[in-house]
């Protein structure tokens, strides 16, 4: 038996073995209507229009498609902009754990990459979670200016040494 040296056959990427692009875009495609009908988090895409979902999506797709090791470019707002003034939660976090949790399942996905993907969004946490809502802040500081955010306001999320931690690979919009 003939065994290769070590480095000769590098382990595929993530993207790779998941099935590459096109089952990644059916993943995200069921991960987003598991959480539609999500009790704790549906309520998030209540107002949006056919056209914003479909741009979400495929934001979606290739966000976890160059995370993943693909040779995709995610073009859409790094994740602090994308989720500042959500207001999302431990709750909401956890229910989209739960929607995951159904794709792996649906997908027959193996537990060693299952915990890959989960560590994907993990390190994303700090970016995702902890943000006031918007409509709070605008609501609770009438002398605002809505349309400079929340800075206005004197609220800063997250706080500047809890974005670096987030590893955000591009600059922030405010």
């Amino acid at each position: 038996m003939n065994e290769e040296p070590q480095g000769l056959n590098p382990t595929p990427s993530l993207y790779t073995r998941l099935g590459g692009y096109d089952a990644i875009y059916q993943f995200a495609a069921a991960a987003l209507r598991k959480a539609m009908a999500h009790p704790a988090i549906g309520h998030i895409w209540s107002h949006m229009s056919e056209s914003t979902f479909f741009k979400e999506h495929i934001n979606f797709v290739d966000f976890l498609s160059e995370q993943w090791g693909g040779n995709v470019r995610y073009r859409g707002r790094d994740m602090v902009t994308t989720h500042r003034g959500m207001g999302l939660t431990e709750v909401h976090w956890k229910a989209m754990f739960d929607c995951l949790e159904a794709c792996y399942a649906e997908f027959g996905v193996p537990p060693d990459l299952q915990a890959q993907i989960n560590a994907t969004f993990e390190k994303y946490k700090p970016a995702v979670v902890g943000s006031p809502s918007y409509r709070d802040v605008v609501l609770a500081h009438p002398e605002m200016d809505i349309t400079k955010g929340m800075r206005t306001a004197g609220v800063i999320w997250p706080e500047p040494r809890a974005a670096s931690r987030v590893g955000a690979d591009r600059g922030s919009d405010d």
